[in-house]
Protein backbone atom coordinates (compact mmCIF):
# COMPACT_ATOMS: atom_id res chain seq x y z
CA UNK A 1 0.00 0.00 0.00
CA UNK A 2 2.81 2.35 0.69
CA UNK A 3 4.00 1.59 -2.57
CA UNK A 4 1.18 2.13 -4.73
CA UNK A 5 0.64 5.87 -2.36
CA UNK A 6 4.68 7.12 -3.07
CA UNK A 7 4.41 5.79 -6.70
CA UNK A 8 0.95 7.97 -7.24
CA UNK A 9 2.20 11.34 -7.41
CA UNK A 10 5.05 10.37 -10.24
CA UNK A 11 2.03 8.73 -12.21
CA UNK A 12 0.35 11.60 -12.30
CA UNK A 13 3.15 13.64 -12.95
CA UNK A 14 3.63 11.58 -16.11
CA UNK A 15 0.14 11.65 -16.95
CA UNK A 16 0.35 15.72 -17.12
CA UNK A 17 3.32 15.76 -18.90
CA UNK A 18 1.46 15.32 -22.65
CA UNK A 19 -1.21 17.84 -21.66
CA UNK A 20 1.44 20.06 -20.57
CA UNK A 21 3.00 19.89 -23.66
CA UNK A 22 0.15 20.11 -25.82
CA UNK A 23 -1.04 23.42 -23.83
CA UNK A 24 2.37 24.90 -24.62
CA UNK A 25 1.88 23.78 -28.51
CA UNK A 26 -1.62 25.37 -28.18
CA UNK A 27 -0.27 28.69 -26.65
CA UNK A 28 2.52 28.75 -29.21
CA UNK A 29 -0.05 28.03 -32.15
CA UNK A 30 -2.31 31.17 -30.75
CA UNK A 31 0.44 33.75 -30.23
CA UNK A 32 1.99 33.04 -34.21
CA UNK A 33 -1.32 33.61 -35.24
CA UNK A 34 -1.57 36.45 -33.13
CA UNK A 35 1.33 38.18 -34.27
CA UNK A 36 0.50 37.63 -37.83
CA UNK A 37 -2.48 39.20 -37.59
CA UNK A 38 -0.70 42.04 -35.94
CA UNK A 39 1.89 42.28 -38.82
CA UNK A 40 -1.42 42.55 -41.52
CA UNK A 41 -2.91 44.87 -40.01
CA UNK A 42 0.53 46.80 -39.56
CA UNK A 43 1.55 46.50 -42.94
CA UNK A 44 -2.46 47.32 -44.29
CA UNK A 45 -1.49 50.49 -41.90
CA UNK A 46 1.95 51.92 -43.53
CA UNK A 47 0.35 50.93 -46.89
CA UNK A 48 -2.56 53.23 -45.93
CA UNK A 49 -0.78 55.84 -44.66
CA UNK A 50 1.86 55.44 -47.91
CA UNK A 51 -1.31 56.15 -50.26
CA UNK A 52 -1.90 59.34 -48.39
CA UNK A 53 1.63 60.66 -48.12
CA UNK A 54 3.39 62.61 -51.19
CA UNK A 55 6.85 63.42 -51.31
CA UNK A 56 8.19 65.67 -54.03
CA UNK A 57 11.05 68.37 -54.20
CA UNK A 58 13.21 70.37 -56.16
CA UNK A 59 16.60 71.59 -56.31
CA UNK A 60 18.39 74.49 -58.54
CA UNK A 61 22.34 75.53 -58.57
CA UNK A 62 23.83 78.46 -60.20
CA UNK A 63 26.78 80.07 -60.92
CA UNK A 64 26.67 83.94 -61.78
CA UNK A 65 28.82 86.83 -62.63
CA UNK A 66 28.59 90.43 -64.01
CA UNK A 67 30.77 92.85 -66.02
CA UNK A 68 30.78 95.21 -63.07
CA UNK A 69 29.29 95.71 -59.25
CA UNK A 70 26.27 97.39 -59.84
CA UNK A 71 24.20 94.54 -58.65
CA UNK A 72 21.45 92.87 -60.88
CA UNK A 73 20.11 90.23 -59.45
CA UNK A 74 22.70 90.47 -56.64
CA UNK A 75 25.83 89.63 -59.22
CA UNK A 76 28.96 91.34 -58.90
CA UNK A 77 31.98 90.89 -61.35
CA UNK A 78 33.14 87.42 -58.41
CA UNK A 79 31.87 84.21 -59.78
CA UNK A 80 28.63 83.91 -57.07
CA UNK A 81 27.47 80.52 -56.33
CA UNK A 82 24.70 81.58 -53.81
CA UNK A 83 22.22 83.76 -55.82
CA UNK A 84 19.55 81.70 -57.61
CA UNK A 85 20.39 78.29 -55.67
CA UNK A 86 17.94 77.01 -53.62
CA UNK A 87 16.28 73.74 -52.49
CA UNK A 88 12.56 72.82 -51.62
CA UNK A 89 10.78 69.57 -50.07
CA UNK A 90 7.25 69.06 -49.75
CA UNK A 91 4.90 67.36 -48.21
CA UNK A 92 1.60 66.41 -49.10
CA UNK A 93 -0.74 64.44 -46.45
CA UNK A 94 -4.18 63.10 -48.08
CA UNK A 95 -6.09 63.55 -44.87
CA UNK A 96 -9.43 62.18 -46.91
CA UNK A 97 -10.34 62.78 -50.62
CA UNK A 98 -11.18 66.22 -49.91
CA UNK A 99 -9.02 67.84 -47.29
CA UNK A 100 -5.28 68.27 -47.83
CA UNK A 101 -2.37 69.14 -45.70
CA UNK A 102 0.55 70.42 -47.99
CA UNK A 103 4.01 71.99 -46.28
CA UNK A 104 6.70 73.05 -48.43
CA UNK A 105 10.35 73.84 -46.74
CA UNK A 106 12.82 76.14 -48.73
CA UNK A 107 16.37 76.64 -48.09
CA UNK A 108 18.25 79.32 -50.41
CA UNK A 109 21.81 79.64 -50.70
CA UNK A 110 21.50 83.92 -50.34
CA UNK A 111 19.38 83.22 -47.18
CA UNK A 112 22.83 80.98 -45.85
CA UNK A 113 20.41 78.02 -46.05
CA UNK A 114 18.45 78.67 -43.50
CA UNK A 115 15.11 76.31 -43.50
CA UNK A 116 12.10 78.52 -43.76
CA UNK A 117 8.59 77.26 -44.42
CA UNK A 118 7.38 79.06 -47.35
CA UNK A 119 3.52 76.91 -47.63
CA UNK A 120 2.36 75.24 -44.55
CA UNK A 121 -1.77 75.12 -45.03
CA UNK A 122 -4.80 72.98 -44.79
CA UNK A 123 -7.12 72.81 -47.88
CA UNK A 124 -10.59 71.21 -48.43
CA UNK A 125 -12.92 70.70 -51.83
CA UNK A 126 -16.38 70.64 -50.84
CA UNK A 127 -18.99 68.52 -53.12
CA UNK A 128 -19.61 71.70 -54.87
CA UNK A 129 -16.28 72.52 -56.16
CA UNK A 130 -15.72 75.35 -53.92
CA UNK A 131 -11.83 75.10 -52.75
CA UNK A 132 -11.14 76.62 -49.55
CA UNK A 133 -6.99 77.31 -48.19
CA UNK A 134 -6.10 78.25 -44.49
CA UNK A 135 -2.74 78.46 -42.91
CA UNK A 136 0.86 80.00 -45.08
CA UNK A 137 0.10 80.73 -48.50
CA UNK A 138 1.74 82.08 -51.82
CA UNK A 139 0.54 85.48 -52.68
CA UNK A 140 -1.77 84.61 -56.34
CA UNK A 141 0.47 88.28 -57.90
CA UNK A 142 2.18 86.71 -60.77
CA UNK A 143 1.64 84.10 -63.69
CA UNK A 144 4.80 81.91 -61.97
CA UNK A 145 3.64 82.69 -57.98
CA UNK A 146 3.05 78.86 -57.49
CA UNK A 147 6.40 78.05 -59.02
CA UNK A 148 8.21 81.07 -58.10
CA UNK A 149 11.02 79.04 -56.93
CA UNK A 150 10.48 75.92 -58.82
CA UNK A 151 13.03 76.81 -62.13
CA UNK A 152 12.71 73.41 -63.90
CA UNK A 153 8.94 75.03 -63.95
CA UNK A 154 10.19 78.29 -66.03
CA UNK A 155 11.46 78.37 -69.13
CA UNK A 156 13.64 81.66 -68.46
CA UNK A 157 16.71 81.15 -66.23
CA UNK A 158 14.77 83.38 -63.36
CA UNK A 159 11.38 85.06 -63.92
CA UNK A 160 12.47 89.06 -64.89
CA UNK A 161 13.08 90.77 -61.93
CA UNK A 162 11.74 94.21 -63.33
CA UNK A 163 8.16 92.75 -62.10
CA UNK A 164 8.33 90.06 -60.02
CA UNK A 165 11.43 92.08 -57.54
CA UNK A 166 8.56 95.05 -57.22
CA UNK A 167 6.73 92.93 -55.00
CA UNK A 168 9.07 92.74 -51.41
CA UNK A 169 7.24 89.79 -50.22
CA UNK A 170 5.87 85.94 -51.65
CA UNK A 171 4.12 84.24 -49.06
CA UNK A 172 1.35 85.67 -46.54
CA UNK A 173 -0.63 83.90 -43.45
CA UNK A 174 -4.17 83.98 -44.09
CA UNK A 175 -6.65 82.23 -46.32
CA UNK A 176 -8.15 81.91 -49.89
CA UNK A 177 -10.87 80.49 -51.83
CA UNK A 178 -11.47 79.31 -55.29
CA UNK A 179 -14.27 78.14 -57.77
CA UNK A 180 -13.08 76.55 -61.04
CA UNK A 181 -15.80 77.08 -63.93
CA UNK A 182 -15.43 74.07 -66.34
CA UNK A 183 -16.43 74.89 -70.09
CA UNK A 184 -16.17 72.33 -72.86
CA UNK A 185 -12.28 73.35 -73.65
CA UNK A 186 -11.26 75.61 -71.25
CA UNK A 187 -11.47 76.65 -67.81
CA UNK A 188 -11.92 79.65 -65.90
CA UNK A 189 -10.46 79.63 -62.30
CA UNK A 190 -12.18 82.85 -60.01
CA UNK A 191 -9.60 82.84 -56.61
CA UNK A 192 -10.48 85.73 -53.97
CA UNK A 193 -7.31 85.68 -51.03
CA UNK A 194 -6.60 87.57 -47.81
CA UNK A 195 -4.04 88.06 -44.41
CA UNK A 196 -1.10 89.17 -43.48
CA UNK A 197 2.73 89.44 -43.75
CA UNK A 198 6.21 91.57 -42.97
CA UNK A 199 8.93 92.04 -44.97
CA UNK A 200 12.25 92.90 -43.31
CA UNK A 201 15.04 93.96 -45.53
CA UNK A 202 18.53 96.25 -44.53
CA UNK A 203 16.72 99.27 -45.33
CA UNK A 204 12.87 98.42 -44.56
CA UNK A 205 10.62 97.30 -42.27
CA UNK A 206 7.35 97.15 -43.11
CA UNK A 207 3.76 94.92 -41.28
CA UNK A 208 1.48 94.36 -44.07
CA UNK A 209 -2.13 93.84 -42.92
CA UNK A 210 -5.94 94.14 -44.40
CA UNK A 211 -4.23 91.80 -47.67
CA UNK A 212 -6.79 91.42 -49.97
CA UNK A 213 -7.35 90.73 -53.02
CA UNK A 214 -8.78 88.73 -56.14
CA UNK A 215 -7.80 87.13 -59.65
CA UNK A 216 -9.19 85.31 -62.82
CA UNK A 217 -7.37 82.59 -65.16
CA UNK A 218 -8.50 81.50 -68.25
CA UNK A 219 -7.29 78.33 -69.94
CA UNK A 220 -7.57 76.28 -72.57
CA UNK A 221 -3.84 74.30 -71.91
CA UNK A 222 -2.38 76.72 -74.88
CA UNK A 223 -4.04 80.31 -74.44
CA UNK A 224 -3.75 81.52 -70.65
CA UNK A 225 -5.29 84.57 -69.73
CA UNK A 226 -4.86 86.23 -66.07
CA UNK A 227 -5.82 89.40 -64.33
CA UNK A 228 -5.52 90.27 -60.62
CA UNK A 229 -6.21 93.13 -57.91
CA UNK A 230 -4.46 93.45 -54.19
CA UNK A 231 -4.06 95.95 -52.03
CA UNK A 232 -2.98 95.82 -47.96
CA UNK A 233 -2.42 98.24 -45.24
CA UNK A 234 1.34 99.34 -44.65
CA UNK A 235 2.72 100.68 -41.56
CA UNK A 236 6.74 100.72 -40.88
CA UNK A 237 9.82 102.19 -42.17
CA UNK A 238 12.04 102.68 -45.19
CA UNK A 239 15.23 104.20 -46.48
CA UNK A 240 16.93 102.97 -43.85
CA UNK A 241 14.51 104.92 -41.63
CA UNK A 242 14.06 107.90 -43.28
CA UNK A 243 10.68 107.42 -44.12
CA UNK A 244 8.09 106.58 -41.63
CA UNK A 245 4.75 104.71 -43.25
CA UNK A 246 1.97 104.83 -40.93
CA UNK A 247 -1.37 103.09 -42.07
CA UNK A 248 -0.67 104.07 -45.81
CA UNK A 249 -2.51 101.35 -48.62
CA UNK A 250 -0.87 99.74 -51.46
CA UNK A 251 -2.35 98.27 -54.78
CA UNK A 252 -1.13 95.65 -56.93
CA UNK A 253 -2.85 95.56 -60.62
CA UNK A 254 -1.25 92.90 -62.92
CA UNK A 255 -2.46 90.98 -66.27
CA UNK A 256 -0.30 88.56 -68.10
CA UNK A 257 -0.73 86.10 -70.53
CA UNK A 258 0.82 83.41 -72.21
CA UNK A 259 0.62 81.10 -75.40
CA UNK A 260 2.33 77.35 -75.68
CA UNK A 261 1.52 75.04 -78.43
CA UNK A 262 4.75 72.66 -77.66
CA UNK A 263 7.13 74.59 -79.73
CA UNK A 264 6.19 78.30 -79.64
CA UNK A 265 6.07 79.81 -76.43
CA UNK A 266 5.10 83.77 -75.33
CA UNK A 267 4.56 85.21 -72.01
CA UNK A 268 3.66 88.65 -71.03
CA UNK A 269 2.86 90.19 -67.89
CA UNK A 270 2.04 93.96 -67.22
CA UNK A 271 2.21 95.11 -63.34
CA UNK A 272 1.82 98.55 -61.56
CA UNK A 273 2.24 99.39 -57.77
CA UNK A 274 0.54 102.19 -56.39
CA UNK A 275 1.71 103.53 -52.70
CA UNK A 276 -0.38 106.07 -50.74
CA UNK A 277 2.59 108.77 -49.70
CA UNK A 278 6.06 108.53 -50.41
CA UNK A 279 7.02 105.23 -51.05
CA UNK A 280 7.52 105.16 -55.04
CA UNK A 281 4.66 103.96 -57.45
CA UNK A 282 5.87 100.72 -59.99
CA UNK A 283 5.29 100.22 -63.73
CA UNK A 284 6.60 97.38 -65.24
CA UNK A 285 6.11 94.58 -68.00
CA UNK A 286 8.13 91.67 -70.00
CA UNK A 287 7.63 89.65 -72.86
CA UNK A 288 9.47 86.44 -73.35
CA UNK A 289 9.11 84.31 -76.51
CA UNK A 290 11.10 81.18 -77.14
CA UNK A 291 10.90 78.13 -79.45
CA UNK A 292 11.24 74.68 -79.19
CA UNK A 293 13.99 72.65 -80.91
CA UNK A 294 13.80 69.09 -79.05
CA UNK A 295 15.70 69.46 -76.30
CA UNK A 296 16.77 72.89 -76.82
CA UNK A 297 14.30 76.13 -76.17
CA UNK A 298 15.92 79.11 -77.12
CA UNK A 299 14.67 82.40 -75.73
CA UNK A 300 14.71 85.75 -75.90
CA UNK A 301 13.11 88.28 -73.14
CA UNK A 302 12.38 92.33 -72.75
CA UNK A 303 11.45 93.37 -69.84
CA UNK A 304 11.14 97.00 -67.75
CA UNK A 305 10.60 99.34 -64.98
CA UNK A 306 9.73 102.71 -64.01
CA UNK A 307 8.53 104.81 -60.84
CA UNK A 308 5.72 106.84 -61.80
CA UNK A 309 5.81 109.10 -59.26
CA UNK A 310 8.96 111.23 -59.10
CA UNK A 311 7.75 114.31 -59.42
CA UNK A 312 5.85 113.71 -55.87
CA UNK A 313 9.50 113.44 -54.16
CA UNK A 314 11.03 116.05 -56.78
CA UNK A 315 8.70 118.39 -55.06
CA UNK A 316 9.88 117.47 -51.76
CA UNK A 317 12.65 120.68 -50.05
CA UNK A 318 15.71 119.62 -51.34
CA UNK A 319 16.88 117.99 -48.44
CA UNK A 320 14.24 115.33 -48.51
CA UNK A 321 13.51 115.48 -52.49
CA UNK A 322 17.55 114.63 -53.26
CA UNK A 323 18.21 111.50 -50.93
CA UNK A 324 14.72 110.24 -51.38
CA UNK A 325 15.03 110.30 -55.17
CA UNK A 326 18.33 108.59 -55.05
CA UNK A 327 16.94 106.00 -52.96
CA UNK A 328 13.52 105.17 -54.53
CA UNK A 329 13.62 106.42 -58.21
CA UNK A 330 14.27 103.65 -60.39
CA UNK A 331 14.21 103.10 -64.21
CA UNK A 332 15.79 100.19 -65.85
CA UNK A 333 15.35 98.20 -69.44
CA UNK A 334 16.75 94.40 -69.48
CA UNK A 335 17.45 92.21 -72.45
CA UNK A 336 17.46 89.12 -72.04
CA UNK A 337 19.01 85.73 -74.45
CA UNK A 338 19.48 82.42 -73.18
CA UNK A 339 18.40 78.75 -74.31
CA UNK A 340 17.29 76.17 -72.08
CA UNK A 341 18.66 72.13 -72.43
CA UNK A 342 16.23 69.85 -71.11
CA UNK A 343 19.76 66.95 -70.75
CA UNK A 344 17.88 64.48 -69.36
CA UNK A 345 14.60 63.47 -67.51
CA UNK A 346 13.64 66.23 -64.59
CA UNK A 347 16.40 68.49 -65.00
CA UNK A 348 17.44 71.65 -67.12
CA UNK A 349 20.39 73.41 -67.65
CA UNK A 350 19.77 77.05 -68.72
CA UNK A 351 22.13 80.03 -70.18
CA UNK A 352 21.42 83.30 -70.12
CA UNK A 353 23.32 86.34 -70.79
CA UNK A 354 21.14 90.00 -69.42
CA UNK A 355 21.81 93.10 -70.28
CA UNK A 356 20.60 96.34 -68.16
CA UNK A 357 20.33 99.83 -69.10
CA UNK A 358 18.45 102.80 -69.95
CA UNK A 359 18.74 103.82 -66.35
CA UNK A 360 17.82 107.59 -67.20
CA UNK A 361 19.11 109.51 -63.95
CA UNK A 362 18.24 106.50 -61.44
CA UNK A 363 20.65 104.11 -60.42
CA UNK A 364 18.38 101.68 -62.28
CA UNK A 365 17.09 100.27 -59.00
CA UNK A 366 20.56 98.18 -58.30
CA UNK A 367 21.81 98.52 -55.19
CA UNK A 368 25.33 98.03 -55.93
CA UNK A 369 25.09 100.97 -58.65
CA UNK A 370 26.93 104.21 -56.27
CA UNK A 371 26.07 107.38 -56.33
CA UNK A 372 28.93 109.93 -57.92
CA UNK A 373 27.17 113.41 -58.17
CA UNK A 374 24.42 113.28 -55.88
CA UNK A 375 22.68 117.11 -56.98
CA UNK A 376 24.16 115.64 -61.07
CA UNK A 377 22.25 112.70 -59.87
CA UNK A 378 25.36 110.56 -61.42
CA UNK A 379 26.18 107.09 -61.01
CA UNK A 380 28.58 104.90 -60.79
CA UNK A 381 27.11 102.57 -63.85
CA UNK A 382 25.04 103.37 -66.48
CA UNK A 383 24.51 99.26 -67.71
CA UNK A 384 25.67 96.41 -66.82
CA UNK A 385 25.99 92.08 -68.32
CA UNK A 386 25.13 89.41 -66.34
CA UNK A 387 26.06 85.84 -67.12
CA UNK A 388 24.17 83.10 -65.47
CA UNK A 389 24.88 79.23 -66.17
CA UNK A 390 22.26 77.13 -63.91
CA UNK A 391 20.69 73.69 -63.22
CA UNK A 392 17.10 72.96 -62.13
CA UNK A 393 15.92 69.62 -61.11
CA UNK A 394 12.20 68.10 -59.65
CA UNK A 395 12.30 65.06 -57.79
Amino acid sequence: MKFYLKALPLAISVALVPAAAFADEATDAKVAQLEQQVQALQAQQTKNLTDKFNFNGFISGAYISSDNDAGYNNATSSADFTQDSKMGLQATFNISNQTQAVLQLMMKGENDWDVEAEWAYLSHRFDNGVKVRGGKLRVPLFMYSDYLDVGYAQPFARPPGEVYDQVPFSSYTGGDIAYDFEFEDSTLTLQGFGGESDVNGEATSLDLSNIMGVNASWTDLTWTLRAVYGQTDLDGSASGGALVIDGEQAQFTGLGGSYDNGSFIAITEWTTVEIEGLLADHESAYVTLGYRIKAFTPYVTVAYVKTTDDDVRSALPPQLAIPLGLGLNEERTAYSAGVRWDAIDNVAIKFDLTYATDFGDTSGGLGGNAVVNPLAKQFLFDDTLVYTVKFDAVF
